[in-house]
């Protein structure tokens, strides 16, 4: 991938992520997830780039984890009362030297910042089946004397096998979406996209569905040979007529509407931008183009997230 595709890449999975917090934690930590209130999470974007520094400033590629980073307030049972707690969240699509090394400088960052217990989460989406681990845990001593242990929780998608995720995409959606990036024979390459596709077909239309559908486009690009056993798949297998609907063009719509979104939440700040694109992209899907960017850039984020209401509204 290129530096650009692998931005896009990691910015669609925070914003499936954002759209997707209770079943990510149902998918991948279901003990903790019986005890979250979700309707309580706040998404520290703004705090989390304040606390490292603005990235648009700086150069090397560290910086580029501010945007691609979550920083989650939420609440939590804890003896049966409710604890206001924070997850940090960062999808690494290649291994990187000292990994666990940057993620104890930020969880240091974050817990002197708010001083409330940090859940540290990495997901690790690359296509490689290591050799070689990556470390879990970082440790500081003097000597025979121990200064701090620090661990995250590693989520290695290879490592699973495509087989378990299957067993659970009637269940949840996220399953059916990152099924590409488990463990398969690479000859069943075609069929894994089309189970997937078929996967996310069984939510609702809209911004959650087109989401996952791009996420899948990004996972698994297919070569010609590929390209011609999916389609000759979901054409003559009636099991994936839901993968055919998805193939139509109002989806194609909707993948290149999340291209907008995020090109400009990465030109104008995550926030706006983001909404200013999904307005964009919502409008291109209806083929209605009621409000131009340029008037959307002078409106509120209150009247942004009143218009993207009102226009997925038209597309459901």
């Amino acid at each position: 991938m290129t530096q650009k595709e692998h931005s896009r890449f990691d910015i669609r999975h925070k914003e499936t992520l954002t759209l997707f917090l209770r079943e990510y934690f149902e998918l991948f930590f279901p003990d903790l997830s019986k005890d979250i209130r979700f309707e309580t999470a706040k998404f520290l974007d703004k705090e989390l780039i304040s606390l490292f520094g603005e990235p648009e400033k700086q150069a090397d590629d560290e910086d580029r984890h501010k945007i691609t980073d979550a920083l989650i307030l939420l609440q939590i049972f804890l003896k049966r009362k409710p604890e206001w707690i924070l997850i940090h969240w960062e999808q690494q699509s290649e291994k990187e030297k000292d990994f666990e090394k940057r993620m104890f400088h930020y969880f240091c960052g974050i817990y002197f910042r708010y001083q409330k217990p940090v859940f540290p989460i990495a997901m690790f989406t690359d296509p490689e089946k290591w050799k070689k681990p990556v470390k879990e845990k970082f440790s500081l001593s003097l000597k025979r004397y121990p200064i701090c242990k620090f661990s995250y929780r590693l989520i290695k998608l290879k490592h699973y096998k495509a087989e378990e995720f299957e067993k659970r995409i009637e269940e949840n959606p996220l399953a059916a979406a990152y099924l590409p990036l488990t463990d398969y024979p690479k000859k069943e390459r075609p069929a894994i996209k089309a189970k997937a596709i078929k996967g996310v077909g069984r939510i609702a239309g809209g911004q959650r569905q087109a989401t996952l559908f791009s996420l899948i486009q990004e996972s698994i690009p297919l070569n010609g040979e590929e390209e011609k056993q999916f389609q000759e798949l979901i054409r003559n297998d009636p099991v994936y007529k839901e993968v055919k609907m998805l193939q139509s063009v109002r989806e194609v719509g909707i993948e290149e509407g999340i291209e907008i979104g995020i090109q400009k939440g990465m030109e104008k700040g995550m926030e706006k931008g983001r909404l200013i694109g999904k307005i964009l992209m919502a409008q291109r899907v209806i083929r209605q183009a009621v409000y131009s960017e340029q008037e959307l850039e002078i409106k509120s984020i209150d009247e942004l997230k009143r218009l993207l209401a009102e226009t997925e509204m038209k597309m459901s």
